[in-house]
């Protein structure tokens, strides 16, 4: 099975999807909110603290299923200096918590994405 990968995940935030059960997150990064944006509802994606220079195979995460998806721009107040920029593209995802697990192996595209690999015997799940 294959899943894309959000990385860089703050524990708490992970420690929260895992307490409750259902989370919601705000990504920011470029990386992952094209993965948040090629990801459809219902499906499943790999969080991890890791961020993508510090990857390796059996990385621990997070796998969870997206239940609501909403990506769009989200405009930047400043204060009275103007920015260069004042919209950025943000991701929100509402998550549901499948398992706490290792990938397998993991792969990244050319297109700055991480996707996950997982096989029924390669979860190592706790």
């Amino acid at each position: 099975m294959k899943v894309y990968g959000i990385t860089g995940i703050s524990r708490k935030v992970i420690d929260e999807l895992v307490e409750h059960g259902i989370k919601s997150v705000e990504l920011r990064s470029s990386q992952n909110v094209l993965a948040a944006s090629r990801a459809k509802e219902g499906d499943l994606v790999f969080l991890t603290p890791r961020s993508q220079d510090e990857l390796v195979p059996g990385a621990e995460g997070v796998l969870a299923r997206i239940l609501e998806k909403n990506v769009g721009l989200h405009r930047i107040a400043f204060g009275s200096e103007e920015a260069e920029e004042r919209e950025m593209m943000v991701a929100r995802l509402k998550l549901s918590l499948v398992n706490i697990c290792r990938a397998a192996e993991y792969e990244r595209t050319g297109n700055c994405e991480v996707v996950f690999r997982f096989r029924a015997r390669a979860f190592e799940c706790w």
